[in-house]
């Protein structure tokens, strides 16, 4: 009794149930749903020249398409083995021409791994599955489905055929997936298949509902069409839409990124990153200098400029005070002492 009481607090203590499962440790047999296990315990099994054997051998057989057979390898091998080696193999780049692999893959997708691994992350203990097959199958299902999209797509715009609005449907469950097949497709696109893209975003009404800023950036990035960019800064502001920000950023000085730079200030939400872009140019182009002097009369000025200050200005602050107001001096006299 007591030598069990001190297995039990250890395995508590340690977190890892499973480290101290004698049937788990001693065997590798199958375990009930949730068996949780250590990290040394899992190397134990990987560095078994068995578990190196299975990998081989699943890779081959995956590669051949032989996928019967791999189905009939992988059931007879031992549980954490086999939750292993399903992991990665499908953690790499396969290819997913084979029907037979993808019926497979959407079995495996619908499976729950048992073995869990639990261990710190950010102070706290969590507990995920020691190799979580299921998911790496559900990403190479989506790898397949982004490729049949892609090549869709390019057929459709090589044919002039595409209607972005009827083709992206926010309503529908692979919304996300044609849009990225969409943004990939503008990275690479000729100028040509791009105006025909740009000019029916700009003429078609309901793709102003787009959920998020994705496609539209794209096409501001690769087209460099003011249209487009106006467009961009007087939508709601998303991860889309800051990344297309700061990108112009990396131009430096260039005229046609400093005017977009400006504009996207007028949006409440761009305002601050914008204009930190702005003043952290040296020196200041005129036409910065100019936008600057006016935004620190207005009564967001107390902004403008704090963000100068922090961006070396303040001595070029100073100066300004006979060129403004009473409103813009009291803006520069409450940032100035925070030098």
């Amino acid at each position: 009794m007591a030598r069990r009481f001190r297995i039990k607090l250890a395995g508590i203590c340690l977190g890892i149930v499973g480290f101290v499962s004698s049937t788990v440790s001693a065997s590798n047999e199958p375990a009930a749903d949730g068996q949780i296990v250590a990290q040394p315990f899992i190397e134990q099994v990987l560095d078994k020249a068995s578990t190196a054997d299975a990998m081989r051998t699943a890779f081959t057989l995956q590669a051949n398409g032989n996928i019967n057979a791999l189905e009939s390898h992988i059931r007879q091998l031992p549980p954490l083995t086999r939750e292993a080696t399903l992991y990665r193999l499908l953690s790499s780049p396969l290819r997913l021409d084979n029907e037979k692999w993808r019926e497979y893959l959407v079995t495996l997708s619908q499976q729950q791994p048992h073995f869990l691994l639990r261990h710190q992350q950010d102070g706290y203990w969590v507990t995920t599955p020691a190799f979580h097959y299921a998911a790496a199958a559900r990403k190479q299902l989506n790898r397949y489905r982004q490729q049949q999209l892609t090549q869709e797509l390019g057929m459709l715009l090589s044919y002039r055929q595409l209607v972005m609005a009827e083709w992206i449907d926010p309503d529908q469950p692979d919304y996300r997936q044609r849009r990225d097949a969409l943004v990939t497709m503008i990275a690479d696109y000729d100028a040509d298949g791009l105006a025909y893209l740009a000019d029916q975003y700009l003429n078609d009404p309901t793709l102003m509902w787009m959920p998020d800023n994705a496609i539209l950036a794209a096409l501001a990035q690769a087209t460099e069409r003011s249209a487009l960019y106006e467009r961009l800064w007087r939508r709601g502001t998303d991860q889309y839409s800051l990344a297309a920000l700061h990108a112009l950023r990396e131009r430096g000085t260039d005229p046609f990124a400093l005017r977009q730079m400006m504009a996207a200030a007028d949006n409440p939400s761009l305002r601050g990153p914008a204009i930190r872009q702005l003043a952290n140019l040296s020196p200041l182009p005129a036409p910065v200098a100019d936008f600057l002097l006016t935004q620190l009369s207005l009564r967001q000025g107390k902004e403008v400029a704090q963000l100068l200050v922090e961006a070396g200005k303040g001595d070029w602050l100073s100066g300004l005070q006979d060129q403004l107001g009473p409103l813009g001096q009291q803006h520069i006299a409450s940032a100035l002492p925070s030098r």
